[in-house]
C-alpha cells in the first residue's frame, strides 16, 4: 500500500508539473497608431520599442498619437498612402506570457471591426450584426516567441495586427494621392466612423469555450465635444494639484 501511495503521489506531481509547463493563456491587449508597416523605415524601431515596453508593463495606449493615454485617434492616424511618409495605421498588440506559439495552435485568434455610416464591418469588407464577431477570425501570422532576458528561453508570445484606410487619388488629377486627398478622406472618416475595435479570443484547450477581449478605439469627435471631454479629465487633476499645495 505504501508503494502504491508513493507511486500515485509521484504521478500526481508529474501531472501538475506537466500542466504548469504548458502555461496558462492570459493575454493582454494594447493599441497604438504606428508607422505604416508596409514600407516605412520607422516601423522596425516602433515595433522594437513597443515590444520592450509591453512586456515590461510600461506601454501606454495610443502613445504615438495626439492623444496618448487614451483610446482616441485622429482620422489621419489611420490613413495610409504610397508617397511621403506612407501614413499611419492602427495596430493592436497582444502579449501572452508563459507560453509559446506552438502551444497556442488552435487556441488563439484575432479580428477587428469598425462602423461606417451606421453599419458594422469585419476586417473592412463583411457587414455583420454587431456584438462579438461571428466570422473572419484569423490565426496570427505577425507574432513571435519572445525572449525578454536574452537567455535563450521563451518568456511568452507577442504579436500585432492592424488596419487603416487607403487614401486614393481623386478623379480630377493623375498620380498618387496628394495631401488634399488625405484631408478629404479624413473628413469622410469624421462623417461616417465612430470606432475601430481590435479583438482577440482564446481558450485554454480546444474543448473549452472561447474567451473574448476587445479594445475599442474611438475617432476623435468634433472639437467642441473633445474640449468637453478633456475638461472632464482636467478637473480632477487640477483638484489634486490644489490639495497637494
Amino acid at each position: 500500500m505504501r508503494v502504491r501511495s508513493l507511486w500515485l503521489t509521484v504521478l500526481a506531481l508529474f501531472t501538475l508539473v506537466g500542466f504548469a509547463s504548458a502555461g496558462t493563456i492570459a493575454p493582454a491587449l494594447y493599441a497604438d497608431t504606428a508607422p505604416n508597416a508596409f514600407g516605412s523605415p520607422n516601423w522596425d524601431p516602433w515595433w522594437s520599442h513597443a515590444k520592450r515596453d509591453v512586456v515590461a508593463g510600461t506601454f501606454v495606449n495610443m502613445r504615438s498619437g495626439r492623444h496618448p493615454g487614451t483610446t482616441y485617434f485622429e482620422p489621419k492616424e489611420a490613413i495610409v498612402y504610397s508617397t511621403r511618409d506612407l501614413g499611419k495605421r492602427l495596430h493592436w498588440i497582444y502579449w501572452i506570457p508563459g507560453v509559446t506559439k506552438e502551444e497556442l495552435n488552435g487556441l488563439f485568434e484575432v479580428n477587428n471591426t469598425f462602423d461606417w455610416a451606421g453599419r458594422q464591418y469585419v476586417w473592412g469588407e463583411i457587414e455583420y450584426a454587431g456584438g462579438v464577431p461571428d466570422r473572419e477570425w484569423l490565426r496570427p501570422t505577425r507574432w513571435e516567441n519572445y525572449d525578454k532576458d536574452g537567455d535563450g528561453t521563451t518568456d511568452g508570445v507577442i504579436g500585432h495586427f492592424g488596419n487603416a484606410w487607403w487614401a486614393e487619388q481623386r478623379l480630377d488629377h493623375p498620380g498618387p494621392a496628394t495631401p488634399e486627398d488625405v484631408e478629404a478622406l479624413a473628413q469622410e472618416v469624421l462623417r461616417n466612423q465612430t470606432h475601430w475595435t481590435g479583438w482577440i479570443r482564446y481558450r485554454q484547450s480546444v474543448n473549452d469555450d472561447w474567451t473574448y477581449v476587445q479594445l475599442r478605439l474611438q475617432v476623435v469627435p468634433e472639437p467642441g465635444t473633445m474640449l468637453l471631454w478633456l475638461s472632464g479629465l482636467a478637473a480632477p487633476a487640477v483638484a489634486l494639484l490644489r490639495r497637494r499645495k
